[in-house]
């Protein structure tokens, strides 16, 4: 699959967005109810909210069929955005919410609010890049990406039997055990950066800092190194840190002379 990126139009670029992403809305693992407020006011506190990925859990959902989860799925964007009339809102897909069902019945719901765009991977706004995150699974490569997004298009709501097992293992906290295990922090940023490396999208060239959800671990600022970027000379720093929750800078060498 191809990434879907899109540019936010330089003439009506805003001051503030904010990036919110991983509730996991409906799974036994979500805080999301929480944080009501939270999110609530990050939302007034923005020109544009990105949601990120992953903010609902159809795979590992607790209130019914996968039809039952889309409903209340857009349900919840529904409140998010009549409680938030001036905000525009872009919705980028995660690997738990990359659902067929979910992104056509998605579509048609947005073709009528002007102020939410779906259907993307990406957002690009001035040297920022906005993406889930779960580019860096399978090494960080273009099939990598490719391969591990499409292995969940297409999962059904877990077996009751299996739910069980992972409700275990959410209580035992062992999903937190295996993001540490499995997401490094220089590992993630360095797949990370290879992943945006290897892109066709002259667009990309311009990103500097990138936010990301997905690997629900906090990056501080970190040093990663330097990437040869496809086709140029340039070469460019990747540093991690700052930003919203997850972010990675990305500076020329020039930068720093």
């Amino acid at each position: 699959m191809t990434p879907v990126l899109q540019t936010w139009p330089a003439r009506k670029r805003p001051t503030r967005f904010v990036f919110i992403s991983d509730l996991h809305c409906f799974s036994n693992r979500s805080i999301a109810d929480e944080h009501t407020s939270t999110i609530d006011e990050a939302i007034r506190r923005s020109d544009v909210c990105v949601w990120g990925g992953d903010l609902f859990d159809f795979r590992w959902s607790q209130i019914g069929c996968e039809d039952t989860s889309i409903q209340h799925a857009i349900q919840w964007l529904q409140s998010r955005y009549d409680e938030h009339p001036e905000q525009q809102f872009v919705f980028l897909r995660g690997n738990h919410d990359a659902h067929h069902a979910f992104a056509e019945r998605l579509g048609l719901w947005a073709t009528h609010r002007e102020r939410f765009q779906c259907g993307l991977d990406g957002l690009i706004a001035g040297d920022v890049f906005f993406v889930h995150g779960d580019v860096v699974e399978k090494g960080g490569s273009e099939a990598g990406f490719r391969s591990y997004r499409e292995s969940w298009q297409a999962k059904p709501v877990a077996h009751p039997r299996a739910g069980r097992v992972y409700d275990v293992a959410v209580a035992a906290r062992l999903h937190q055990a295996a993001a540490i295990a499995v997401h490094g922090h220089r590992r993630t940023c360095g797949r990370l950066a290879k992943w945006i490396q290897h892109q066709r999208d002259e667009r990309l060239r311009s990103v500097r800092r990138v936010v990301f959800g997905h690997t629900h671990r906090y990056i501080g600022h970190r040093h990663v190194g330097f990437l040869q970027r496809r086709r140029s000379n340039q070469t460019r720093q990747v540093q991690a840190g700052g930003i919203g929750r997850f972010v990675i800078r990305i500076r020329s060498r020039q930068d720093y002379r």
